[in-house]
């Protein structure tokens, strides 16, 4: 008997955690680690401009404003039906639209949200150094950064989630509740 694909989808703020929970999840549950941005990052790399988040944005709005709020989610969806795992995790849910077109097309689908308190985020954020701009980001940025189009929604999307990750303390808490959601969903 062939099992349902488990598809987890993840959102939180930025800064939140949510790579961390994904990369746990793809370590200890051999889950297959896709993201919404890769869409994004293929874009930018055709078109040979940064990968930073003014860009970013620009693309994802772009697609949102001219296809849909949901064409990411539409394009994420049959790339992960191409997947072979019997668990994939994707981070980028951004709008409720995005996070609707899953539940009506995934029958195994999860949806966490990672909540983690906006100054463990501003530091994480400015130590991290991921995207090229995040050298010059400070917290009245990244305050800022939270009301742009493509993420001031992200905050309303948690009280859609089936399981809300507390990424405030320790590594270890936060894996323990990650156990703990896993033994529901398998």
């Amino acid at each position: 008997m062939n099992k349902e694909k488990i598809v987890i989808g993840i959102t939180g703020n930025i800064g939140s955690g949510k790579g961390t929970v994904t990369e746990y999840l793809t370590q200890k549950y051999n889950a297959r680690k896709m993201r919404y941005s890769k869409i994004l990052a293929d874009i930018l790399e055709r078109l040979h401009l940064d990968y930073d988040r003014g860009n970013l944005d620009i693309i994802a709005e772009g697609l949102r404003s001219m296809f849909g709020e949901d064409i990411l989610s539409k394009v994420l969806e049959k790339d992960i039906r191409e997947v072979g795992a019997e668990v994939v995790v994707f981070d980028g849910i951004r709008k409720k639209k995005e996070l609707h077109y899953f539940e009506n097309k995934m029958n195994n689908f999860f949806f966490i949200f990672v909540d983690t308190p906006f100054e463990v985020v501003a530091k994480r954020i400015i130590s991290r150094q991921e995207k090229i701009d995040d050298q010059e980001q400070t917290v009245e940025k990244l305050r800022d950064r939270q009301q742009q189009p493509s993420d001031k929604d992200v905050p309303g999307l948690k009280k859609y989630a089936d399981f809300v990750i507390d990424n405030s303390g320790s590594l270890e808490k936060t894996f323990e509740q990650i156990d703990k959601m896993m033994k529901v969903v398998e």
